[in-house]
Order: structure tokens, then sequence, then C-alpha cells
């Protein structure tokens, strides 16, 4: 087993190169299926997946609260055994393609950063799922995989410049600009989330303040609500010992005013954030996808009426700010896409 390089400055006619030529034999192949895991603040799934972007098999677990990066790779370890073992008939798979919320350095597959799972800082993940696995492992940040996986099949799908957004447990992001995937640098490129919106708002895990994902993630959406409490707003949540962005969500549908102006401001914000990308990078298409989407009716006219307000006028025209339509699907079959592309390439 071996974890695999990637370039950072990947072209899409290699990444997503839907064939690849076994190094044995010269012969120009199409492996069967792949496994892909998105891994999260929330949760871990795990998918068998076919050339096509078919999800033949599934696993899901809950992300260990308090575990260890070793407890984290471990339970990857388990559902990836679970569905190889029930995947048997559909063919041997080599090759693993792992979407994780963190900066990551490719050149030896381990996680720099992660704020929203710090357990795995420094952590070299990629070679230790391969050695409890025995597959070939590949990392890439999850917001990245989400935009792969949207261009592959959902709402990029024939754009050259896209921008992805995921509004989860944080706000991540992922460019594919000039038809490449953009990693920048250093690998740190498409960290949309803390962008800086408020330069005096709340303290964000990266060390900055104000950035979107203090606005307009999920943790800041149940934050900004229980603020709210103390402050002496009134909620119909304000029963509820422990709510979720979903419950906030559930409640805004009832007409519960606190619930409805949090995901007016969380709008706002991230309408700021996007108007100052429309700005600077010019995309065909802006995709938002992630856990928080589902409330895309409490807080899209907010960002659109931001975008149109601080954007110039031709770029703000010509973008499609749009959901995503994978869903939670987005950053397994970007995954998925990656390894697809690119196995056989490098072995011996």
């Amino acid at each position: 087993m071996r974890t695999v390089i990637r370039d950072k400055y990947a072209k899409l006619d290699d990444v997503l190169r839907p064939v690849a030529t076994d190094a044995r034999s010269g012969v120009t192949r199409m492996p069967e299926s792949v496994l892909a895991a998105d891994v999260g603040g929330t949760n871990i799934r795990v998918a068998l997946v076919d050339a096509s972007g078919q999800i033949l098999l599934r696993q899901e677990s809950n992300t260990p609260k308090q575990g260890s990066a070793k407890e984290i790779s471990k339970l990857i370890s388990v559902l990836t055994g679970k569905i190889l073992k029930e995947g048997s008939g559909f063919g041997p798979v080599r090759e693993f393609g792992l979407a994780i919320p963190a900066i990551i350095d490719y050149a030896n597959g381990a996680v720099l950063e992660s704020p929203n799972l710090p357990h795995l800082n420094g952590f070299q993940l990629g070679p230790h799922v391969a050695n409890n696995t025995g597959l070939d492992v590949r990392l890439e940040n999850d917001a990245t995989a989400a935009a792969i996986g949207e261009h592959w099949l959902g709402a990029g799908r024939g754009a050259t410049n896209v921008i992805g957004v995921t509004l989860g447990t944080g706000v991540g992001g992922g460019l594919i600009l000039g038809g490449e995937v953009f990693h920048g640098v250093d690998g740190t490129a498409g960290e949309l989330g803390h962008i800086c919106v408020e330069p005096e708002g709340p303290l964000c895990g990266c060390g900055s303040c104000g950035c979107v994902e203090q606005f307009a993630s999920a943790t800041a959406i149940v934050r900004q609500v229980k603020e709210r409490f103390s402050e002496g707003h009134s909620s119909t949540l304000i029963r509820s010992a422990n709510f979720t962005a979903a419950d906030v969500f559930n409640a805004a549908k009832d007409g519960d005013k606190l619930s409805i102006e949090v995901f007016e401001t969380a709008g706002y914000y991230l309408g700021i954030a996007l108007a100052g990308l429309v700005n600077v990078l010019n995309p065909e298409v802006i995709f938002i996808t992630g856990g928080v989407s589902g409330a895309w009716e409490m807080f899209i006219a907010r960002t659109l009426q931001q975008v149109e307000k601080r954007a110039f006028q031709r770029p703000t025209e010509r973008v499609k700010i749009v959901r995503g339509k994978l869903g939670d699907d987005a950053g397994i079959l970007g995954a998925a896409k990656i390894v697809i592309a690119q196995a056989g390439k490098g072995s011996s």
C-alpha cells in the first residue's frame, strides 16, 4: 500500500480523465470501482463508487467527538472493511479517495490544520489509513472534493470557472479556475470560510475574527441563537436544552422571528464574501452545498442582494449562484473521481 502524492496544480484534464493506463500491461482501463470517504465534523461517510459515479454501497457513522486522530482513522478503516466485505462481488478495489475538512500536506498525506477536527492536526492520516486498509490512499480537502464532484455530475457540469461553497459544521470552499483545480502555492487556496466579513466579529477557530464561518455555518447558526437568548430575545427554541441548526430551520419555517433573523444574518454575510469572490475571480457558477444549504429559502435572498449591491455589474449578471445538486454525496463523488482518474498512474 502507499499514499499517492498529488500535484498542487492538478489540471482537470488529468484529475478528471475518465480512464487510466495500467503500467504493467500498457492497456487503458477503467477501474470498476473505488472507495471514497467524506470525513466531517459530524459524520464519517464511506462509499463504494463505480466509474460512472453510481454509489454502490455506503456506510456511515458519527464522528467521535472526543476521539483521537488514531480513533478517527480506525473508524474510517472499520467502515471501509465493512464495505469491502459486502462489496466483494463488485471486483477488486485498490484506490481510496479521502475528503477531509483540512489544509493538507499533499506530499506526505498529512493533515496540517483542521479547525473543526483539531485532533487530526499534524497527523499522517493518509499513510495511517493506507496501512490499516492496504489501499492506495489519496487525500483531498473536502470542499475541493465537493467542487470536483459537482463539476463532474452536478451544478458545475460544463463550466470552466466554478466556485464551490460548503455550508456545514464549518464553511469550506473549492476552486476550479480556467479548467484546473486550484490549490495555491502551499495547498491552502479555497479557504472561503475564513474570509473576514466583520473585522470586530467573533473569534474564529482559525485564529482570526469575523470570518464568514462564524455567521453562516451550522455551528454559527446555533451559537447566534444562544447568544440572542442571553441578550433577552425570545424564541420557541428556548424550551430546548440542545438544538441543532436543523431545529433552527424548522423553527424559522414555523415563523419563529429570532430563527428567521439568524438565517438572514447568515445570508447577509455570505453575500458579502461571495461579492468579493465575484469581483476577484469572475466565475461562471457558484454553487452552495452542505447541510445549511437545506435552508436555502431562508438566506438566499439576502445573499443575492449583497452580491448585486457590492460586486461589479457584468460579472454579477453572468454568474449563476445555485444550490448544489449532489447534496451530501458531493464530497464522496469528488474524492472518488480523483482516484478513478488517477488509477494506475505510478503503479509498478
